[in-house]
């Protein structure tokens, strides 16, 4: 019995230390988003900051990915529409403080296109996401670059929506916005 809890702990102890983490960088943590109105050329822009993110790797493959994305710091430059968009028409920043996406299954990075499956999860309400990536390593670093297209009404934000609001005719907000970002990790020692 001793002889095999004395392997099974071997086992694990050189998995663990076969296993590098990596996390984000603070010059790296800002990720772009993007909407706009449903007809017509608006299209704003801002910015959320990433709360804290960690990747494992382990020969040519991410074997877990989590991002943790502080939606209290939800900005845009027009301070109307950054408040609105902090309220409750759309992400309720108050109550949803945080929104997370964590890879659902392992992703070989051998090549450096690649798809990140994963849930995201915005105001408690959890989707899969397939995120196309291209993903680069070098010394001692991953970056991880993406713009992805989420559909907002998935998540339960459907002001102005027009899937939604069908005889919405002013102000119509498209469903669909991006995230986009360059993040880098950085392995921890």
């Amino acid at each position: 019995m001793k002889t095999y809890i004395s392997l099974l702990f071997l086992s694990i102890s050189s998995l663990l230390l076969s296993q590098d983490t990596y996390t984000i960088t603070k010059q790296s943590n800002t990720l772009i988003w993007g909407g706009k109105a449903a007809v017509g050329g608006y299209a704003p822009e801002g910015t959320l900051q990433i709360q804290n993110a960690t990747i494992t790797y382990e020969k040519n493959t991410i074997t877990t990915l989590e991002i943790i994305v502080d939606m209290t710091s939800l900005h845009q430059e027009n301070k109307q529409l950054s408040g609105h968009l902090r309220d409750k028409d759309f992400f309720h920043v108050k109550k949803y403080k945080t929104a997370t996406f964590i890879l659902s299954e392992p992703v070989n990075v051998s090549s450096e296109t690649c798809i990140l499956n994963g849930m995201m999860t915005i105001k408690e309400t959890q989707n899969k996401e397939a995120v196309k990536a291209t993903i680069t390593m070098k010394d001692g670093s991953i970056s991880i670059t993406f713009n992805h297209t989420m559909d907002r009404t998935t998540y339960g934000v459907n002001y102005n929506s027009p899937s939604i609001f069908k005889s919405l005719k002013e102000n119509v907000i498209a469903d669909d916005f991006t995230l986009k970002g360059n993040l880098v990790f950085m392995r921890k020692y």
